[in-house]
């Protein structure tokens, strides 16, 4: 009786858990779950920088639930090797927390963020407000020297009002196109007091505000 019992509370401890979260799984050496808020996190239980691992198109590990998904947080050190189509498509994500999230092996940003449709803050800093300058902090994870392709990374993102890109290191970034296209709530963006890019890089940035100026 007593064996009996405990295969029940077993069973529903099991039926408990599952249905804790929308969804969770492994990607790399790292751990991702998406809450019943929708809050994604990701994380590792290693005290070490752990691997996300990578993917291939738009195939990240929680594509499958990118609607699900409302925010962003990585709530232990994570490197990645891609974050092409990472977040492609998260039509109900708001906001994005990058600290922990290390990105110097990365080369393609591509498609990141492309149709975000609700999203308004990007943050490295859990503690700043809403109107601190994205992607203007002062850090050692969020960084961009080896990406060469950062084409329609924001694609489509008509909720995003403002964007500073003085810090963030374009120099070896190629292919800019439509980086901005659709971003027609876009009102604010700094990109031409960069101090890290080369003249063809300035040239397709200025491309970018002039264009972010017609939409105005």
């Amino acid at each position: 009786m007593k064996r009996f019992i405990s295969i029940i509370l077993v069973t529903l401890l099991t039926v408990v858990s599952a249905f804790a979260n929308i969804a969770e799984g492994v990607s790399g050496d790292c751990n991702w779950v998406i809450d019943n808020d929708g809050n994604l996190t990701i994380f590792s239980e290693s005290d070490d920088i752990a691997d996300l691992g990578t993917w291939a198109g738009d195939s990240a590990p929680w594509s499958n639930y990118r609607e699900s998904i409302t925010t962003v947080e990585f709530s232990s050190p994570v490197n990645a090797k891609t974050c092409a189509c990472m977040f492609k498509g998260c039509t109900n994500l708001n906001a994005v927390y990058l600290d922990n999230f290390y990105t110097n092996e990365v080369t393609d940003m591509s498609y990141m963020f492309a149709d975000c449709t609700s999203l308004e803050v990007i943050e490295f800093n859990m503690a700043m407000s809403a109107q601190d300058e994205m992607f203007n902090q002062s850090r050692d994870n969020f960084l961009t020297g080896s990406v060469t392709n950062m084409a329609s990374m924001f694609e489509g993102c008509k909720s995003l009002h403002s964007f500073y890109l003085q810090n963030l290191d374009i120099h070896s970034v190629t292919n800019f196109s439509d980086m901005f296209a659709g971003c027609s709530s876009l009102e604010n963006i700094n990109l031409t007091e960069n101090k890290n890019a080369n003249s063809s890089s300035l040239t397709a940035i200025n491309d970018i505000e002039n264009d972010i100026d017609d939409i105005e």
